[in-house]
C-alpha cells in the first residue's frame, strides 16, 4: 500500500470515527444541546480536526440523517421485493408495518428525520448535501408510491395521482406515530400506538379503495 493510499484510508477511518462519536453524543443527549466541542470531546480529537471533515454541527447531523434514511429505504426496498407477488393492499400494509417497526427500533434516527423536517437545515448546509438528503428521502416515498401505482394498475386502488396519495398516506401514518408518542394522548384516546397506527392505516386503505381523488 502506498503512502497516499494509507493516508486516504486513515482519513476515511477518522471521518467515520467522528460520525460514530457524534451519533453517540446526539443520540444520548438530543440534537440541540450538544455542540461541536462536545462531539470533539467524545471523539477524542480537537475541534479543529472536526472541521477538517465537517463544516458545521448541522452538516454532521445531515450525514447521520442520511445513515438513518439509508436504513429505512433499504428495509422498505427489501419488503417490497419480498412481496412483489402479493396483492397491492398486502404490500402497502407490510410497508406501513415496516415503517412503524423502524420508528420503534430506531427512535433516535426517527426523531432526527422529524427534526430535519421541521428545522432550517436547508439554510445551514450546502445545497449539494441538502439535495443528497432530499434524494434519499424521495427514494423512501417512491417505494410507497410504487405500491399504490401497482394497486391502481390492478384496479385495487382508485386514485388519480399515486405520488400524492403516497404523500397523504405517509402524512397520516407519521401523524399517528407522533400523536401517540405522548402518554397523555394515549390516555385521552384510551389506546396504544399499534392500535391507533393500524386504525389509521385501515382508513387510508379504505380511502384508496373507494376512489378518493388524492
Amino acid at each position: 500500500m502506498s503512502t497516499a493510499e494509507r493516508r486516504a484510508r486513515e482519513k476515511i477511518q477518522r471521518r467515520q470515527e467522528i460520525l460514530d462519536a457524534a451519533r453517540e453524543e446526539f443520540f444520548d443527549r438530543g440534537f440541540h444541546t450538544p455542540t461541536v466541542d462536545d462531539v470533539a470531546t467524545r471523539a477524542q480529537v480537537s475541534k479543529g480536526t472536526i472541521y477538517l471533515y465537517f463544516a458545521s454541527k448541522e452538516e454532521i447531523l445531515a450525514h447521520l440523517l442520511i445513515e438513518g434514511l439509508d436504513l429505512l429505504v433499504s428495509s422498505l426496498e427489501d419488503i417490497y421485493t419480498m412481496h412483489t407477488s402479493s396483492s397491492p393492499e398486502i404490500i402497502l400494509r407490510t410497508l406501513a408495518d415496516e415503517y412503524l417497526h423502524f420508528a420503534q427500533q430506531n427512535p433516535s434516527y426517527f426523531r432526527l428525520i422529524l427534526a430535519f423536517d421541521r428545522g432550517r437545515f436547508e439554510e445551514s448546509i450546502s445545497h449539494e448535501l441538502f439535495q443528497e438528503v432530499l434524494d434519499h428521502s424521495l427514494e423512501g416515498l417512491s417505494v410507497l408510491a410504487r405500491s399504490i401505482e401497482c394497486g391502481v394498475e390492478q384496479g385495487t386502488f382508485h386514485v388519480a395521482d399515486p405520488w400524492r396519495a403516497a404523500g397523504a398516506t405517509w402524512a397520516a401514518l407519521n401523524g399517528a406515530i407522533v400523536l401517540m408518542s405522548h402518554p397523555l394522548r394515549q390516555k385521552m384516546l384510551a389506546t396504544d400506538l399499534e392500535t391507533m397506527f393500524h386504525c389509521t392505516l385501515d382508513l387510508v386503505v379504505a380511502g384508496l379503495k373507494d376512489g378518493q381523488k388524492a
